[in-house]
């Protein structure tokens, strides 16, 4: 315990220059992946330098968790057809690799993915992945038109000591750096100075000065009963009829959602036959297709679904489905917003107790 508490604690500050050639120095051993600069976008790939990382973005389309750790499409069986049928397993690739610039609401995104793939039973494929994967959370240095991570104590700063490696938060040409993890401690061996009573205040002055720049705001408390008080409430219907286009672009660009479907491809001489996992999408008429009908057959469902799913507390694992990274209201075509349907039944609701 003693040495858990000393690298938790470990707190220092280091040049931008040395901490990037750091990371450099990981890409003998590890797959480097940050976000970079893409026409107005920001996008996390694999980086062939660090000079290529643009640490100033402000959200992505895509998570880092969605792309590198769980991802969108992987190959897990194969079948051949001859005289007798053998199936063979795709192994987990063990490939070891680092996530640098990780936004907390998408560490928090990885830590909900976590509780999906690692409780009870575990997913081998994201497990062996997410064991070769340092994770390097980096500090909001800005809010984004559509965050609401605040609301649901995700960000803009990281809140939780556990589950990723190191902590990131930007001073103009340097780093305070914050050591969250074991293996970080073993790999990060640059000594920088100690973080300093002011730097810690600087800290928190930053995080507090975020806090006023949200625009967007939704009160969670007790949406759980009222959205089960409000399951024929009309703005699923009038929101499904005037504006949503039932095409999924919510749930791709949604760091937490998770449904998948299998798919198998044959080949054309009817022998070999591969087996996939994709990423499904609930706002899809066919998610709900069972034997005998499909119980989501109103895209009004579909997208209630969607919403309650991302604001209920209770519904699953007993925590908040949305990270508040706002993806879900910026890459919707006619820009849906979750939290303002939640605050119309917040309202609708309190005009009936005025009653």
């Amino acid at each position: 315990m003693t040495g858990e508490h000393t690298f938790r604690k470990s707190k220092r500050v280091i040049s931008k220059e040395a901490f990037f050639s750091w990371l450099d120095s990981l890409r003998k051993k590890y797959k480097l992946i940050g976000p970079v600069k893409f026409d107005s976008q920001a996008v996390f790939r694999e980086l062939n330098s660090s000079k290529e990382i643009f640490m100033e973005y402000e959200s992505t389309m895509l998570s880092p968790g969605k792309l590198f750790i769980y991802k969108p499409k992987e190959e897990l069986f194969n079948f051949d057809i001859n005289e007798r049928i053998s199936v063979i397993e795709i192994p987990p690739l063990a490939e070891k690799q680092v996530i640098v610039g990780v936004h907390p609401c998408d560490t928090n995104a990885i830590l909900y993915l976590d509780r999906t793939f690692l409780c009870g039973v575990k997913d081998p494929h994201y497990e062996n992945r997410r064991k070769n994967t340092l994770i390097i959370t980096l500090n909001c240095e800005h809010v984004s038109e559509n965050c609401f991570c605040s609301s649901v104590g995700t960000g803009p700063f990281m809140n939780v000591e556990t589950g990723y490696d190191m902590l990131l938060t930007d001073f103009e040409d340097r780093y305070l750096v914050e050591i969250k993890s074991r293996r970080a401690k073993e790999l990060f061996k640059i000594k920088g100075k100690p973080a300093s009573a002011v730097e810690l205040k600087l800290k928190s002055e930053k995080e507090i000065s975020l806090l006023s720049d949200f625009k967007k705001k939704v009160n969670v408390k007790g949406l759980d009963n009222l959205f089960m008080k409000n399951m024929d409430h009309p703005v699923w219907q009038r929101t499904a009829e005037e504006r949503c286009l039932s095409c999924s672009n919510c749930v791709m660009v949604c760091p937490t959602c998770f449904c998948y479907d299998l798919v198998d491809e044959t080949s054309m001489d009817l022998k070999t036959v591969r087996r996939f996992r994709h990423l499904d999408a609930c706002q899809d008429i066919r998610f709900a297709e069972v034997y005998g009908g499909n119980f989501r057959q109103r895209r009004a469902a579909r997208l209630r679904q969607f919403v309650t799913h991302k604001l209920d507390q209770s519904s699953q694992y007993g925590m908040i489905g949305t990270v508040g990274c706002g993806r879900c209201i910026t890459w919707c075509p006619t820009k849906i917003d979750l939290t303002e349907i939640a605050s119309e039944i917040r309202l609708g609701e309190k005009e009936i107790q005025r009653l």
